[in-house]
């Protein structure tokens, strides 16, 4: 039941934040490729980070065989910092993988979607389900990506 409540708290911080963020301005539209297209593996190695409002999101990714993976850590003002692993794959406009993290002593596992935009990536959000210890989308054709909270990738 800690397992849930402490998963259940952190998707509200960032639907909370996701709120407090909102902005037309800053609205960011996923880059979707021609079907025929592949995205280069290599292009999306290296570090991305959003820092604003004491917030920080921090990805840093690698190339392993035919997957991006690296750490994410969440540091958000005022909640619980989380730092885990990350591990994913390109899937046609995203990166689709599953973060793995420590939050107050017990292991947790959240899939994680990531929209490819022109500046960076910026993740996306949904409603969750919690399917054999493992948070889940119900449907990743459904997230939202319109939050602001862009992580930039750093030079």
């Amino acid at each position: 039941m800690k397992r849930m409540s402490n998963a259940l708290a952190i998707a509200l911080t960032i639907a909370g934040l996701s709120a407090c963020n909102s902005n037309s301005n800053q609205k960011q539209e996923i880059v979707h490729s021609p079907k025929n297209q592949e995205h280069n593996l290599e292009d999306f190695v290296g570090t991305y980070e959003y820092q604003e409002n004491k917030d920080t999101i921090r990805l840093a990714l690698a190339l392993e065989k035919d997957s991006l993976v690296g750490d994410l850590t969440y540091s958000l003002f005022e909640k619980d910092k989380n730092v885990g692993t990350f591990k994913g794959v390109l899937k046609d406009s995203l990166i689709v993988g599953e973060y793995r993290f420590m939050s107050e002593g017990m292991e947790s596992t959240w899939e994680k979607v990531f929209g490819i935009v022109p500046s960076g990536l910026i993740e996306g959000f949904g409603d969750i389900i919690d399917e054999n210890g493992k948070v889940k989308f119900v449907d990743k054709n459904n997230l939202r990506f319109d939050h602001g909270m862009l992580l930039k990738k750093k030079e």
